[in-house]
């Protein structure tokens, strides 16, 4: 891989830059438009305010981190240019653009995956190879909770000037929040109905809702709950999955995955002292660059990152 283009360089933005470092790739480039000082990247890159301009420097490798409403306007530009893209999560607010998309991907060969990176903990593969082996029998039920107070995210900047809070830029907790819909498909597979309740409520003055509440049903049955919120005041991340067997509890702030059969707990793996959240992301490009040299399928694919998407605009008509 010779060289990486990361557009957009707010804190997720810089976060890569740096793990990519870490991974031993230098050769890097960025595309920015704001003067703003990096806050954690302490190298100097080659940096370009014009994406053409970016591109002429031909890019082996596209990161896109910027706001949300921007992901596919971006992504099809360097798409056009030949890259592999990486897209940070969601992939959008919406679907337009998203067979455009795919279809220079396929033409140039080229590999895209999108940054559900809460795929790569622990405690999730565990979930996962438990389910697998149908150690709680058919899963019945799923509920899932993540409420964080939003003005906690990032206290060195204003929340109300984040993307997360503007409903033009594809903010608001059911996609910025996405991870939980993520984790849940993955649970529970193909979704065939959704509903739910939203609102802004608090005084945190957004112009996106600021709490949700999400029902799914999946074909195979099961009926899932989802609720999220940018209020919560201590932070609580839970999924619950319950089976014909037996259940799985996961506390991600514990750090903690529990299986319970007939009632008893029976396993469970806590992480919660050597874990890192920052390897979570440097998996998942670790992932990303083994996908491209070993030319193989990545299962956080373009659409799948659509069926959220799709998911999500559902929810939002519901109403």
């Amino acid at each position: 891989m010779k060289k990486i283009l990361v557009c957009g360089v707010g804190s997720i933005g810089e976060r890569h830059i740096n793990n990519l470092i870490s991974l031993g790739y230098k050769d890097i480039i960025l595309y920015r438009t704001r003067n703003k000082k990096l806050r954690k990247v302490k190298e100097n890159f080659l940096t370009f305010k014009n994406l053409s301009e970016a591109l002429k420097q031909k890019p082996d490798v596209a990161i896109i981190s910027n706001p949300t409403h921007l992901h596919l306007k971006i992504a099809t530009v360097c798409a056009k240019s030949n890259c592999h893209v990486f897209i940070e999560k969601p992939i959008s607010q919406n679907t337009k653009g998203y067979r455009k998309l795919k279809n220079l991907i396929i033409k140039n060969k080229r590999h895209i995956i999108v940054g559900y990176m809460m795929r790569y903990h622990p405690c999730v593969i565990k979930m996962k190879e438990w389910i697998d082996k149908k150690k709680i029998g058919r899963i019945l039920h799923y509920k899932s909770e993540w409420g964080e107070y939003m003005p906690g995210w990032h206290p060195w900047e204003n929340y109300k000037s984040s993307y997360a809070g503007k409903k033009e830029m594809g903010g608001g907790p059911i996609l910025t929040l996405s991870h939980e819909i993520d984790l849940c498909l993955f649970f529970c597979g193909n979704f065939t109905k959704v509903s739910g309740n939203f609102n802004s409520i608090s005084d945190l003055k957004l112009n996106t809702e600021d709490l949700a509440d999400i029902l799914i049903s999946f074909d195979s049955g099961v009926c899932a709950n989802i609720h999220l919120n940018y209020l919560s005041r201590p932070p609580s991340r839970k999924i619950d999955i319950i089976g014909s067997k037996g259940q799985i509890s996961f506390d991600y702030y514990k750090n903690q995955a529990k299986l319970f059969i007939k009632g008893k707990q029976s396993k469970s793996l806590n992480v919660s002292k050597n874990f890192n959240r920052n390897n979570l992301f440097i998996n998942e490009l670790k992932d990303f660059f083994n996908t491209i040299k070993n030319k193989n399928i990545n299962t956080n694919s373009i659409d799948h990152a659509f069926k959220i998407v799709k998911l999500a605009n559902m929810i939002k008509k519901t109403k």
